[in-house]
């Protein structure tokens, strides 16, 4: 059962789904190799796995959401809008509470009666689907995966920036000196220990995948020591008299090496915060 509220839509799973045209699996695969390389994959061959068929007549709609990962090695959603003859329907795509885009699927330039439109976002990202006030909407929505033998990838980073990226390396100090990257994604467990390096999205794929192939020209004295880390920081808190008071709070780090394997936590570390 489905809270109508929330989603209002008709949707079948892929087993019910037939596609006759030979061509349309072709162009599938050439549409994964555009979205590999719009999401920091490039030259990796992603897999477009069917999800489901969705269909939202008048007053079909689905709230701001967060899709979950639904296949192993998940980094994104395809969303394949099928010609449909249909008003609003927009797809609003948020980012830190606000709108960061919104797709008509072709409506504004009159062709999404016509031809097939797609749009992609990061399986983490909040999205929701805006009512339908005329007509019907017909989607197909794939899970954007890594290839399941690509558990570390190895990519083809610009050389001179590997260079340069080495050489600073090897200026610094010899202290212990810790610095972490902010990312702007959000990363299950799941995510990060089946894929490890793998799983980072877009140019935070690309920045970490400098940082490794730099690492590997400079002296074992030299090497940086790269790990995952996942801050969490818990607090409860209490009514008095209308206002509130802090009860408790408790703050832990979980460290994952970039192969993605769970290391021991461990406590104490201060960080110098880079610019995402």
């Amino acid at each position: 059962m489905t809270d109508e509220n929330v989603r209002k839509s008709w949707q079948l799973a892929p087993d019910q789904v037939t596609i006759n045209n030979p061509l349309w699996h072709t162009g599938i695969e050439k549409l994964s190799e555009t979205v590999a390389s719009r999401l920091g994959y490039k030259g990796v061959p992603m897999q477009c796995k069917l999800y489901k068929m969705l269909v939202y007549g008048e007053g079909g709609h689905f709230v701001k959401h967060q899709d979950t990962e639904k296949e192993d090695g998940m980094v994104a959603t395809l969303v394949v809008q099928l010609p449909s003859l249909h008003e609003g329907g927009n797809l609003v795509v948020y980012r830190g509470g606000e709108v960061n885009y919104c797709d008509a699927f072709g409506k504004k330039e009159g062709t999404a009666e016509y031809l097939p439109h797609y749009a992609v976002h990061c399986a983490d990202a909040e999205h929701a689907l805006e009512t339908v006030t005329e007509g019907y909407r017909l989607v197909l929505v794939y899970s954007v995966c890594l290839p399941s033998n690509m558990r570390a990838l190895e990519g083809n980073p610009d050389k001179s920036m590997t260079k340069e990226l080495a050489s600073a390396f090897c200026c610094m100090g010899p202290e212990d000196q810790l610095f972490s990257l902010l990312l702007a994604h959000e990363y299950t467990e799941k995510s990060i220990t089946g894929l490890g390096f793998g799983a980072l999205k877009g140019i935070y794929h690309v920045r970490v995948e400098a940082l490794i192939e730099a690492n590997k020209l400079v002296g074992v004295d030299k090497k940086l020591q790269m790990f995952f880390a996942d801050l969490k920081h818990d607090a409860s808190f209490y009514d008095v008299g209308g206002e509130w008071e802090e009860d408790a709070h408790k703050e832990s780090i979980t460290w994952y090496a970039l192969s993605g394997k769970k290391l021991v936590a461990a406590s104490g570390a201060a960080f110098e915060l880079l610019e995402p």
